[in-house]
């Protein structure tokens, strides 16, 4: 389900819900009023009650048949309203049916019958005048029980009503906690995804946002599988850089590396001419003694090769525990004839015991590698190389600095330094060898920096962490 078909969902549920709220308080509120009027109703009657009464006593006292006459002039008005108002009071006579409210109607039709009668004799029998008094005062009893349960009933009512609809409200509240989380639980969730896919692109992990497989259902995941569809390619093209990186530095080791090959080529060619000249006058011990030299100086160009060729190899990422010390060895080894024709010497300082790390050996040398030829080219006409690796104490990282006397970078440029494409060598060199460096050491969640000034030296220093400090975060 997309987004936004969640959000119209959650959208209309609302609405209904806030119908349903009014239809409800409608209704209480329908109710509230028809109470109140009931009330009205009653109240108007008991009050002409009341003076039907007054004027019942006056007849009684003065026998002025006037009185009797605005009795029945004020009853007849009430029973008049009170069937003309039946619709609604009836109904609103809580715990009071029909037939009450009949009753009701029936006693004052009765009770002003009598009067009338009263007036049409003149002159009342004893039996009709204790009669209209007993109607007259069941009468005003009937209607003041009514008028008090009616107010009884009518804050019974309200305080129902006000219940119910806190209670309305308060389920409606949850309903819409519950749908809320339902709806947006899995958004926040696959954006916290995407968050973790982002963090993992920004430290270089490609390799593992290249491996989520996703299967877009909305809009967030479609934007996931964008970032893990950018991240296979940003992997793809950081390869490649790796790999065009390396065949530069290759380029460089090369005419070394030449002049190393130079020297096992001349001895095996030279002991072949001499093997040969002298084939006839050698025993077997001298002929295996030459044919050993020969082995020896082949093993030598295999092993050369050899280097060569893991070096240039393309391969993915192969993270092993690993002695930095083997590495920083094998890299130097990879650059000694490098440094013999420049006329730069080594000087090599590794801490004893140092912890392992976990990383991969062909990366690091590839980084080490960068950094040696760049400190051996800012050194044209010779000088030193100092390479120390220790571990920093306190925080379990393996440090690496190599510093050089060369020619030194200039202020303005050395914040770009780690800049794809960005070179200080004019056109001989490709701007790749340091940002591919800086972006292996990134993925082996490294630090690398630089500190120079302009013909004194430069200063590279690389962070790696540690198998123990690994071991500590987990």
């Amino acid at each position: 389900m997309t987004i936004r078909k969640r959000i119209i969902i959650a959208a209309l549920i609302q609405a209904l819900l806030i119908c349903i709220i009014c239809f409800f308080a409608y209704i209480s509120f329908k109710a509230v009023l028809t109470k109140l009027r009931t009330i009205e109703v009653i109240d108007d009657l008991n009050i002409s009650l009341l003076e039907m009464r007054k004027a019942e006593k006056n007849y009684f006292l003065y026998k002025d048949l006037g009185e009797l006459k605005e009795l029945i002039k004020l009853g007849q008005e009430r029973s008049d309203l009170l069937r003309s108002a039946g619709g609604y009071v009836a109904p609103g006579l809580h715990g009071w049916t029909k037939k009450n409210y009949e009753i009701l109607l029936g006693t004052l039709n009765k009770y002003l019958d009598l009067a009338r009668q009263v007036v049409n004799t003149r002159q009342a029998p004893p039996h009709l005048e204790e009669e209209l008094r007993n109607l007259g005062h069941e009468l005003t009893t009937f209607s003041e029980m009514l008028l008090r349960k009616e107010r009884e009933n009518v804050n019974v009512i309200i305080n129902q009503n006000i219940l119910r609809l806190i209670g309305s409200l308060a389920g409606i509240l949850l309903i819409q906690l519950v749908l809320w989380q339902y709806f947006f639980r899995f958004i926040i969730q696959e954006i916290g995804i995407m968050e973790r896919m982002i963090k993992m692109v920004s430290e270089g992990r490609l390799h593992e946002v290249a491996g989520k497989s996703i299967s877009p259902h909305n809009e967030i995941e479609i934007a996931i599988k964008a970032i893990s569809d950018m991240a296979r390619m940003l992997e793809k093209r950081e390869e490649e850089l790796l790999q065009t990186g390396k065949l530069a530095s290759l380029g460089v080791l090369i005419s070394g590396v030449a002049h190393e090959l130079g020297n096992p080529l001349n001895n095996i060619s030279l002991i072949a001419q001499t093997y040969g000249s002298l084939f006839d006058l050698l025993g077997d011990e001298d002929k295996k003694t030459y044919m050993g030299d020969v082995y020896v100086q082949s093993e030598r160009i295999k092993k050369i090769v050899e280097n060569l060729l893991d070096f240039s190899r393309q391969k993915k990422q192969e993270l092993r525990e690993q002695q930095i010390s083997d590495i920083v060895m094998r890299s130097i080894g990879l650059v000694g004839n490098h440094l013999k024709i420049s006329k730069v010497k080594h000087h090599v300082s590794v801490a004893e015991n140092l912890p392992p790390v976990f990383v991969d050996a062909s990366q690091i040398e590839q980084v080490l590698i960068n950094l040696f030829i760049n400190a051996i080219q800012a050194m044209p006409q010779g000088g030193d190389l100092f390479i120390d690796v220790f571990e920093e104490p306190g925080n379990g990282l393996v440090v690496m600095k190599i510093r050089d006397t060369g020619t030194g970078i200039k202020k303005e440029v050395l914040p770009f330094i780690f800049d794809p494409f960005f070179t200080t060598k004019s056109t001989k060199g490709t701007g790749l060898g340091l940002s591919v460096s800086y972006g292996i050491i990134r993925q082996h969640q490294g630090e690398i920096s630089v500190e120079s000034a302009e013909g004194q030296g430069t200063t590279f220093t690389v962070k790696i962490p540690s198998m123990k400090k690994d071991q500590g975060d987990d």
